[in-house]
């Protein structure tokens, strides 16, 4: 179905994600800005957000008629979304299918076998607009069937993605304080390369900021729209400590409540804590990974024991819930690496934690190179790869020279009876941040 003045129209598709407990938690963010863009330059766009359908229930007459479906790939869910596109396929034959996200990026040939008749890498606003502007002067075979989109370098030319009339905001459950959440960006990308991380294949590039000013317009409209609540999703919202200091300072009148992710050495930095929590900021996110110095330098994580510590309890000490993220069973992970971590888990300051298995995700060095790490097997079926699932479920895939699966099991079992002796918290247990 063509859109108005025969232009193509784009519906794209979020998918549900049955492994987890609540996939509505927050509307699919990376699509509003999609669809935001992609108006902006024209066309029609909608979203079809799928969370929550059983898979089993799965259909294209849940699809709105479209001569352009995109939709976002994820590994855990990828089979479900090889399976959908075969139907959309065989339901709308003349239909385009583009697929993107990160299980596209890290493995495109893969993707494109099922069906898909163009593959995006990286980030797709340029290249969507791109292929609707083939497909508007009907051009459809010079779409190249994969894409690899440059990183946006200027951030604050981007449209602000527009929720209105694309996601029915009341349908999500994320809370801080008991209030709706919204979501936004103020970065991307990431200036570290942390081994283990899977952000890295969406070949984002380096670490590119929006300006202060563009951050505090954004969140300004969502105040003047009633939000006061917000997740900030950078990778490390503190990447810049000025420049989040600045933002610190403009959001500070609105009376907000934010969380954010970032790194334990810049909470270490003096004052950046105070400064977070007088501007409304309740709950910080840190990826620890270990508290063995060795481990850490395995993982490329650049970090010292001494200033994960610092770091936290500046934190604490300015008011701020601490979450913490443990990742078990890296190449090169031991009995004693274990007890190390262990070990130095109680002079934390931490609310809640989190720990999960080493995944080797698609498209990552230890994917890519698993001799190199000395990993002997990695598990094929992507539909394990979930960091958290039902009841705390996760997936233990990969084995080394020196241990298995069921090692990395009993190692993560450590981890989880450690949280409850100490009284911490499994990820959004008390509630307050979810």
């Amino acid at each position: 179905m063509l859109g108005k003045h025969g232009a193509p129209r784009v519906v794209l598709v979020n998918l549900p994600v049955p492994q987890i407990d609540d996939d509505q938690r927050q509307a699919p963010g990376g699509l509003v800005a999609l669809a935001t863009y992609v108006r902006a330059h024209g066309y029609e766009a909608e979203i079809c957000d799928l969370a929550g359908t059983p898979a089993e229930q799965l259909t294209p007459e849940h699809l709105p008629e479209a001569e352009v479906y995109g939709l976002s790939l994820y590994t855990a869910t990828c089979y479900l979304a090889y399976g959908f596109a075969a139907c959309l396929r065989q339901a709308r034959p003349e239909a385009f299918l583009v697929a993107g996200g990160p299980h596209a990026s890290a493995v495109p040939e893969e993707v494109l076998a099922h069906g898909f008749d163009a593959v995006v890498c990286g980030e797709g606003e340029e290249a969507l607009v791109a292929i609707l502007d083939h497909l508007a002067r009907g051009e459809r075979a010079a779409v190249p069937d994969l894409i690899r989109a440059r990183p946006i370098e200027d951030l604050d030319a981007l449209p602000f993605p527009d929720y209105s009339g694309l996601c029915d905001m009341r349908r999500y459950s994320r809370r801080i304080a008991g209030l709706p959440v919204m979501a936004l960006d103020s970065s991307r990308g990431c200036a570290n390369r942390c081994r283990f991380c899977n952000s890295r294949v969406m070949e984002r590039g380096c670490w590119r900021p929006r300006s202060p000013e563009s951050v505090l317009q954004e969140v300004r409209q969502h105040h003047e729209a009633g939000w006061r609540a917000f997740r900030f999703n950078d990778d490390s919202f503190l990447a810049d400590r000025l420049r989040a200091s600045e933002i610190c300072r403009l959001l500070r009148p609105l009376d907000l409540k934010f969380r954010i992710f970032c790194r334990a050495e810049d909470l270490a930095a003096p004052g950046l804590c105070d400064a977070l929590a007088e501007a409304g900021c309740v709950h910080v996110g840190v990826g620890i990974e270990s508290l063995d110095p060795s481990m850490l330098a395995r993982m490329a994580k650049a970090q010292r024991v001494s200033v994960i510590q610092e770091g936290l309890a500046r934190a604490r000490a300015a008011g701020l819930l601490t979450r913490g993220f443990f990742i078990v069973g890296f190449p090169g992970e031991t009995d004693e690496t274990v007890a190390r971590t262990l070990d130095a888990l109680p002079h934390l300051a931490l609310d809640e934690a989190t720990c999960y298995p080493c995944l080797p995700y698609p498209g990552t060095d230890l994917a890519v190179r698993p001799s190199s790490y000395g990993i002997t097997w990695i598990d094929p079926d992507y539909s394990k790869y979930i960091q958290a699932g039902h009841e705390r479920s996760t997936g233990y895939l990969l084995a080394t020279r020196s241990f298995g699966p069921e090692q990395v099991r009993c190692w993560r079992d450590q981890f989880l009876q450690a949280f409850d002796r100490l009284g911490i918290a499994w990820s959004d247990q008390l509630g307050i941040v979810t």
